[in-house]
């Protein structure tokens, strides 16, 4: 597959060092508070077959984010994600010259709030945990404008979680799931890969893949969304990033990341950053 060397902001929101089959214990947890911001307005959109769509308005997307696990047993775990959006749209493109263009404005609210309990089903040499994931509608909407902050629709989702650490220095683990949506959206496969890597005691850094692809073809379409490349319908993608996290002695620590994509449908052609600030207790 040809590498697109423009980068994928990432639809979806998830915590810089989260997932894979290992559980905190019992009233053991991680909190992390997390912003994720694009490098600029975006005015290209990805779609299939490695071609692009040139957007009306340039779109600024922002996201800022609390994210809980805690441990019920020392086998289950629960997880919580609260995301807060801010996105935007600004001055007219080429396009919109020959085109009516949507008006221009700016909308903040909730996006999709997640909750997911986790069990440990194997703790060998192998780890093996399994999960069910919801996302709740709670997204704030203005649809004359092609602005939301959030998926339209509510989803569960049911996840297998697999890992090794190869040594102390050396971990991989892959999450693979079905998340099912309401509201007519196109349910679809989750997979997320990471291979992780302890360069000082306190300094990890890790490589992820992470695929979105749909499994069912369903009727929601509202063409203003597909003007601004918000949470629509159909949204893919093939996805690659860096992540690093530096934690001091008192288990409160801070993380990075960037994110790339091989290939994309109806997500945004620009790059994403993100940094966080966590506490393990």
């Amino acid at each position: 597959m040809k590498l697109i060397t423009s980068t994928l902001f990432i639809l979806y929101t998830s915590t810089l060092f989260a997932g894979g089959p290992w559980l905190n214990k019992k009233k053991e947890g991680f909190f992390q508070l997390q912003s994720t911001f694009p490098a600029g307005a975006y005015s290209h959109l990805f779609l299939k077959n490695n071609e692009e769509v040139e957007l009306q308005r340039a779109v600024l997307d922002y996201t800022f984010q609390a994210y809980l696990e805690y441990g019920i047993t020392n086998k289950l775990e629960l997880i919580a994600t609260l995301p807060y959006k801010i996105v935007a749209t600004q001055g007219v493109t080429q396009k919109a010259l020959a085109t009516e263009t949507l008006p221009g404005g700016r909308l903040n609210g909730m996006g999709n709030a997640n909750f997911a309990l986790k069990y440990q089903l194997f703790t060998k040499s192998l780890k093996i945990a399994t999960s069910i994931q919801s996302s709740l509608n709670t997204a704030s909407k203005e649809l004359d404008k092609g602005l939301i902050t959030g998926y339209a629709a509510n989803s569960i989702g049911f996840y297998l979680h697999f890992g090794k650490g190869f040594s102390k220095n050396l971990y991989s683990f892959i999450d693979v799931g079905i998340n099912l949506m309401s509201n007519n959206f196109n349910d679809y496969l989750a997979i997320h890969y990471e291979l992780g890597y302890q360069i000082k005691p306190s300094f990890w850094t890790a490589f992820t893949l992470d695929l979105r692809e749909s499994i069912t073809t369903e009727s929601y379409r509202v063409e203003n969304l597909r003007q601004t490349g918000l949470y629509t319908n159909n949204q893919e993608y093939f996805a690659f990033g860096i992540k690093t996290s530096y934690e001091l002695k008192n288990k409160v620590g801070f993380t990075a990341a960037s994110f790339g994509a091989f290939s994309g449908n109806y997500v945004a052609k620009m790059s994403t950053f993100s940094l966080g600030i966590y506490k393990k207790w």
